[in-house]
């Protein structure tokens, strides 16, 4: 994995409600769901992502997994993609072999520069959000990734092969900026970090991951806690904010 880092942004105005009118409006949404300012762009992934997207049965997820490879960065052997899945930016989107993608997921790159790519044998849950923001999220193979989860990726989340995520988790990598009281927050910019999740965790349902934390190799995290700093590999950790209990395997 790579090094951590943390770096403070003003995120760029795509997607802000423009004073220039409809038009001016009309082309940012175009840039915010593509990526460019391309109405052909726009209309063919369009039309392959509407049309497909609310169609039922086992030949909606069949279809939906090879139709999307016309507009995804990449999309491999196998993937089944259930209906009602939001994609935004799909380019830059890359799926491995044996993706599994449940009803109403959402996979936003955010921007042209940003991805998300899974891994082969990668499933996410019914209901999660994945926005990769001015960022990056990778999630490695054979990743479980639980319903209603929200990953905001502004830096990076990174989760390590095998790891199993439970239901309503949020990983969020950076923090808004607010040194000035009489700015509002959100135009203060935003301060870029990382989130680690190592090989083999398993993080309980409801935890809360803050920016800049790793979470080492085989640990487990109990559900609705809070990880405000690093956990050492092979950790057991509960509790807000969270702290180690025990190695584990070892009696306490």
């Amino acid at each position: 994995m790579k090094k951590r880092k943390s770096t403070i942004v003003q995120p760029p105005s795509l997607g802000q409600i423009s004073k220039g009118g409809l038009r001016a409006n009309f082309w940012d949404y175009v840039e915010r769901v593509t990526g460019h300012r391309s109405l052909k762009r726009f209309i063919s992934q369009g039309l392959v992502l509407t049309l497909l997207s609310d169609l039922p049965s086992v030949w909606g997820v069949v279809l939906r997994g090879q139709s999307y490879k016309k507009v995804l960065g990449s999309v491999g052997e196998s993937c089944f993609i259930e209906k009602n899945v939001r994609i935004r930016v799909p380019e830059r989107i890359f799926l491995g072999d044996r993706v599994i993608i449940e009803e109403n997921a959402c996979l936003d790159a955010t921007y042209h520069d940003s991805q998300i790519r899974l891994g082969n044998d990668v499933r996410i849950g019914r209901s999660s959000v994945l926005k990769a923001g001015i960022g990056e999220i990778i999630i490695h193979d054979g990743v479980l990734v639980g319903r209603f989860v929200c990953f905001v990726a502004n830096g990076c989340i990174e989760i390590g092969k095998n790891s199993l995520l439970g239901d309503m988790i949020t990983l969020a990598s950076a923090n808004h900026v607010f040194d000035d009281p009489a700015t509002p927050m959100k135009f203060q910019g935003i301060e870029l970090s990382r989130i680690e999740i190592g090989e083999d965790v398993w993080l309980g349902s409801l935890v809360t991951v803050l920016p800049g934390v790793r979470i080492g190799d085989g640990s487990v995290v109990g559900a609705g806690s809070v990880v405000t700093k690093d956990i050492p590999p092979y950790s057991v950790a509960v509790g807000n904010p969270a702290k180690v209990i025990k190695k584990r395997g070892s009696a306490s």
